[in-house]
């Protein structure tokens, strides 16, 4: 049975570095730090780092491009769907674990 799924292996790399520091600055699990962001948290994080991968700008850090465009995100996020977001946790989760 094949998995279909929606990150692409740069931007689930990108993620999962994201959650274990966040995991490591808060002396908690990785899973732990995943199910601690909320939806709209990781909608951001996600269009974040899928944008940052995009743009392959090679003179600045990935983490810091994707948190900038996260931080930016508010009118892009309308198209990441309920459904979307859960697909993200569980490819995240699954990485995680």
């Amino acid at each position: 049975m094949t998995t279909t799924t929606i990150l692409s292996p740069a931007t689930l790399a990108g993620l999962r570095d994201r959650v274990l520091a966040d995991a490591g600055d808060a002396d908690v699990t990785a899973l732990e730090a995943l199910a601690a962001l909320s939806d709209a948290e990781l909608s951001a994080l996600y269009y974040g780092y899928a944008k940052a991968v995009q743009d392959e700008a090679p003179q600045t850090d990935l983490h810091e491009r994707a948190l900038s465009y996260a931080h930016g995100a508010a009118d892009d996020l309308r198209v990441i769907t309920a459904q979307v977001c859960a697909q993200v946790r569980a490819e995240l989760t699954a990485a995680l674990g």
